[in-house]
């Protein structure tokens, strides 16, 4: 316990010298000229300091400083050093990475060369004896190592682009990374990991939103090598299964990683450099979708407190359970990481190079029904594994583990083709409707029957239990829940959006939920729909999409002051003359615009009617669309 406590006032003693340290760094950096300028690729509008990374670096330093002077003071058994050579390359890396930052914030280093230097630093961790375990080949673990050192550290440095993000996601990260290493004895990284989550909540006093400081590349550099080296160099005593090895520090580092490669997909596939500057990252995108910058900073803080929490019972797990929850969060993860890739956000223009190479990396990786296909997968394969442990509320007897090794291929197999054979991969998930749901729960339908019948003549064991019953309701749980993430991420972006002029909608009916749903898609059209009237008294007080049904046409003027409507659309064909009048004179009373949605269907000119076309232009899109005035209400009748 008193460990705990002194990496707590490790934490404390950082945090405090970040709030000394940052102002200052703040006023050298105003007077020496080291700002950032805003840019048409940046998200800032103002200049702002740099060298905030300088307060960073320094915050920690002093704070795991005071832990090894301490902890040399006191001894160790065996006189073993305080410092193990790994933990030290630890350190050195991370100021060597922080000095290429800040150099590159000065000068501005070109892109290639700083990839070779991290590429360097991370071989040095390799020579200072330190590789991730991941298999038994060392040549493997090498080269993953290296990878994952830059990786991270160029994870954390593409996260820096919005007030707060990058500061926060770190001490998020490196608390619970702390967290990890205090349950398994590495003190010294608990310290080290502890004294830069006190640094960085300290530098976000200044830098979140408005910001007044920067940390450039020097601290976000530091940030990132100063977390991949800990992973990297976690002492022998706290290394154990895949799991613990690689699943929870991704876990707890998820944010920065899904950014990347989000970033990384959706510039390559549009012909761009992945280390030119941008407005495509994942807070801009989540600005997208109407969160404002201290809104999109706490929902990272979020995902990171929660990737942080899924790792810390990844800890507690073992190996077989672990790998499905570990794989459900990382599925979960990557689902929103899609859709937020969907959303058109502003990006400069693609370069002119490599556009060849480009070309076939899309028709690589632009192949969304393999995606889904490999995602469906993981869910079939994790619900037939998650129905022997709901089974056996633990680990399966032998008899039924060797079942289910030797049908878990089949089982994938049978689901996977079933799904093809009735056109489940042909839909779209963002329109996700009842008959994608009934041809998915007819497919699961259909090969749990065929493989209720091969376990009765193959294997026995498993048709004396329920054992495919459950399967049949995870796989379908699974594979829905997936199918309409689109659709549950496009009902809070419409939720998110609900902004602009207060819109009644007259008509509960098929037309009218029509009409509701293209101005909750519709963005463009500024209009919020707040309720419905309708004249079936049966409807009253039932919501529609989140929108109730307020009254009738009797509640005309009670609605118009509780919901402050400012226009009414008339969503109905069934509307009465005396409706529609009324209507009309209560809308002219009282200052509203009165629209109404036209579904008319208009001929197309066929090839003798070029000419013609070439006159009077290219015709109006088609599709719903908002007349105003009352000219057009007659339309309705």
């Amino acid at each position: 316990m008193s460990l705990v406590v002194a990496g707590l006032f490790v934490f404390a003693v950082s945090c405090a010298a970040g709030l000394l340290v940052t102002p200052r760094a703040r006023t050298v950096g105003l007077r020496m000229g080291l700002v950032a300028t805003p840019t048409a690729d940046r998200w800032h509008q103002r200049p702002t300091a740099l060298l905030g990374g300088v307060a960073i670096v320094l915050a920690t330093l002093v704070g795991v400083g005071i832990w090894t002077a301490v902890s040399a003071l006191q001894g160790r058994p065996g006189g073993a050093p305080v410092v193990s050579l790994q933990s030290a390359a630890v350190v050195m890396g991370a100021v060597f990475m922080f000095a290429v930052g800040l150099i590159d914030d000065i000068v501005n280093l070109r892109p290639q060369l700083k990839f070779v230097l991290q590429t360097l630093a991370g071989v040095g961790l390799v020579g200072a004896g330190a590789t991730l375990s991941l298999t038994p080949w060392y040549v493997v673990n090498v080269v993953a190592t290296v990878f994952w050192f830059v990786t991270l550290t160029n994870a954390f440095n593409l996260l820096d682009n919005m007030d707060g993000v990058a500061a926060g996601v770190g001490a998020i990260a490196a608390f619970f990374l702390g967290v990890t290493f205090a349950q398994q004895g590495a003190w010294w990284h608990t310290a080290l990991a502890w004294s830069l989550a006190g640094a960085a909540v300290a530098f976000l006093r200044y830098n979140f939103q408005p910001a007044t400081i920067f940390m450039g590349d020097a601290g976000s550099l530091f940030i990132g090598s100063v977390l991949a080296g800990l992973v990297v160099t976690r002492p022998a005593s706290a290394s154990g299964s895949l799991v613990s090895v690689l699943f929870v520090p991704l876990a707890i580092v998820a944010v920065p990683i899904a950014d990347t490669a989000l970033v990384t997909v959706t510039r390559t596939l549009a012909a761009r450099s992945i280390s030119q500057g941008g407005r495509d990252h994942s807070t801009h995108r989540l600005v997208a979708l109407g969160l404002h910058e201290r809104q999109v900073a706490l929902l990272l803080y979020a995902f990171a407190a929660l990737g942080g929490c899924v790792g810390l019972v990844l800890m507690r797990l073992d190996l077989a359970l672990g790998l499905v929850l570990g794989t459900a969060f990382f599925a979960s993860m990557s689902l929103i990481a899609a859709y937020l890739g969907r959303l058109k956000v502003g990006h400069a223009e693609a370069g002119a190079g490599s556009k060849a190479a480009t070309l076939l990396v899309t028709q690589l990786l632009y192949k969304k029904r393999l995606a889904e296909m490999l995602l469906d997968v993981l869910l079939v394969t994790g619900a037939y594994y998650g129905a022997y442990r709901l089974k056996f509320e633990g680990g399966a007897p032998p008899a039924y583990m060797a079942a289910f090794e030797s049908t878990v291929g089949l089982v994938i197999a049978v689901k996977i083709s079933a799904f093809g054979l009735l056109g489940v991969y042909r839909g779209a998930w963002r329109y996700t409707g009842l008959e994608d749901l009934y041809r998915i729960l007819g497919a699961i339908i259909l090969s749990s029957a065929a493989l209720f019948g091969y376990v009765r003549l193959r294997v026995p064991v498993l048709a004396d239990s329920n054992i495919l019953y459950i399967d049949l309701l995870l796989t379908a749980a699974f594979v829905l829940t997936s199918r309409l993430s689109f659709r549950s991420l496009e009902m809070a972006r419409s939720l998110l959006h609900r902004t602009g002029e207060r819109i009644l909608i007259y008509g509960a009916g098929d037309a009218g939920e029509l009409a509701l749903r293209e101005l909750l898609n519709n963005a463009g059209l500024r209009l919020q729909p707040v309720c419905f009237l309708d004249d079936d008294a049966r409807k009253h007080g039932a919501r529609i999409h989140g929108v109730p049904v307020a009254g009738g046409i009797e509640s005309l003027a009670l609605v118009v002051e509780r919901y402050d409507v400012h226009q009414i659309l008339i969503g109905t064909k069934k509307l009465t003359f005396d409706a529609r009048r009324a209507l009309q004179a209560y809308a002219a009373c009282h200052g509203l615009e009165l629209f109404e949605l036209d579904l008319g269907v208009r001929a197309v000119p066929g090839d003798g009617a070029r000419a013609d076309m070439a006159a009077v232009g290219p015709a109006p899109a088609q599709g719903p669309v908002l007349h105003p005035g009352v000219q057009v209400v007659a339309n309705a009748s």
